[in-house]
């Protein structure tokens, strides 16, 4: 069984990172247990699943660190009147 979820981790898909003018424009650096990618923004690459895995985990933990910058701090608020 464990063979069949690496060869599931190790097939190739593809991947597109966005990139702008602006902020999001140097390549991306991916490491996972020690084997390295450096992914170019605004081009189609293919790239083993447990990579793009890694990539959608960082987005999740941005949109959540994003979120807790702007709504998070009201949070806090409610938490210290209550004290």
């Amino acid at each position: 069984m464990t063979a069949k979820v690496n060869e599931d981790l190790d097939r190739l898909v593809p991947v597109k990172l966005f990139a702008d003018n602006e902020r999001y424009t140097d390549d991306v650096f991916v490491s996972v247990n020690g084997n390295a990618f450096q992914i170019k923004r605004g081009v189609e690459v293919r790239v083993p699943l447990y990579i793009k895995k890694a990539l959608d985990r960082a987005e999740q933990q941005r949109k959540a660190a994003e979120y807790y910058r702007m709504e998070g701090w009201k949070e806090s608020l409610i938490i210290q009147q209550d004290k």
